[in-house]
C-alpha cells in the first residue's frame, strides 16, 4: 500500500516537471509564427535611367518633390534642374534652368485652383539670345470631368510689349489617360486672337496604355503638366498608366517618330525597366 502510495507521489512530480518544461521560453522546438509583414510600402519615383545613363533624377523629402534634374534636350551635354515652390501645400512657382549658357531658363508663376490643379500661370523665358525671350500668360481649360482640355498661352517675344504669338495645346484622351496632344504655333492678330492660318502644327500621340501604374504618378502631375508645355512629349507623364507607343507628327521636314514600348513591373504595378529602350526605374519608400 505505502509503496504505491509513493509511486503515485513520484508520478505526480514528474508530471508537474514535463508542464513546466513545455512553457519554458527557452524550448528551442517551440514554434512562432510569421508577424504580419502588412500593406507593401508606399514609394516615390527618385531616379530614370537609360542605358545605364541617369536621364532624371527626382529629390523628395517625406514624399514631397523639391526639384528635378533632367537631360536638356538642346544641349545634351546639359541638364536642367527645376526647383519646385509651394504654398499652402500646392505648386506656385517652378523655375527650370539648364547648365548650358545658351538654353533657355524658365520661371512659371502659377495659381491653383481648390485642387491644386493649375487655374492660370505665367512665364518668364530668358535667354542669351534676346530675341528669343518672351514673357507671357497662359490659360488652362477643363471639361465638367475635370480633365484638362486646352491650355493657350500668349506670347511677348523678343521684348515686344504687345502679345504677338500664340501656343495652344489641345488635349484628347483615353479614358483617363492623355492620348494626343495637338499643339499649335503661331501669330496672334491684332485684337490678340489666335490667327490658326499661321499655325504651325505638331501632334504627339500616347497609344495602348496598359493598366499599371505610371512611376510619375507618384510625383506631383502639376509638374509634369508644366515641364510638358515646355517639351511636349513629355505630356504622357502627367497620365495614370502607361503608353506602350509613342507617335510624334512633327512639322515638316522633321519625320514621324514612332516608339514602342514594353515594361516589367513589380509587385505593385509599377514598372521596374522599359525594355526597348533600356529604361530603369529606380523608387524609393515613404
Amino acid at each position: 500500500m505505502a509503496k504505491n502510495y509513493f509511486l503515485k507521489i513520484f508520478a505526480g512530480f514528474a508530471l508537474l516537471g514535463l508542464m513546466a518544461s513545455c512553457n519554458t521560453t527557452s524550448d528551442p522546438t517551440e514554434s512562432i509564427p510569421n508577424p504580419d509583414e502588412g500593406a507593401p510600402p508606399q514609394k516615390i519615383l527618385s531616379k530614370v535611367s537609360v542605358n545605364a545613363s541617369s536621364e532624371e533624377e527626382f529629390v523628395t523629402t517625406a514624399g514631397v518633390l523639391e526639384k528635378a534634374v533632367f537631360k536638356d534636350e538642346v544641349n545634351t551635354n546639359a541638364n536642367y534642374t527645376g526647383t519646385v515652390t509651394y504654398t499652402n501645400k500646392k505648386i506656385t512657382n517652378i523655375k527650370f534652368v539648364s547648365t548650358a549658357s545658351t538654353s533657355m531658363n524658365y520661371t512659371f508663376d502659377i495659381t491653383p485652383d481648390g485642387k491644386g490643379n493649375i487655374y492660370n500661370a505665367s512665364c518668364v523665358a530668358t535667354s542669351v539670345n534676346a530675341g528669343a525671350a518672351y514673357v507671357s500668360d497662359l490659360a488652362f481649360t477643363y471639361d465638367t470631368a475635370g480633365k484638362l482640355t486646352k491650355v493657350l498661352e500668349k506670347r511677348k517675344v523678343g521684348g515686344i510689349t504687345a502679345y504677338n504669338v500664340f501656343v495652344e495645346n489641345l488635349f484628347t484622351y483615353s479614358g483617363e489617360n492623355i492620348a494626343q496632344v495637338t499643339v499649335s504655333k503661331g501669330m496672334l492678330d491684332i485684337n490678340g486672337t489666335p490667327n490658326m492660318a499661321t499655325a504651325v502644327v505638331s501632334k504627339y500621340s500616347f497609344q495602348n496604355y496598359d493598366t499599371q501604374k505610371s512611376p510619375y504618378s507618384t510625383l506631383p502631375k502639376p509638374f509634369f503638366i508644366i515641364r510638358g508645355l515646355i517639351s511636349p512629349g513629355h505630356l504622357y507623364k502627367a497620365s495614370p498608366n502607361n503608353p506602350t507607343s509613342k507617335y510624334f507628327q512633327l512639322p515638316s521636314p522633321a519625320a514621324p517618330v514612332n516608339t514602342a514600348q514594353t515594361y516589367s513591373y513589380d509587385q505593385q504595378g509599377y514598372p521596374l525597366v522599359e525594355k526597348n529602350q533600356n529604361i530603369v526605374f529606380t523608387y524609393k519608400n515613404l
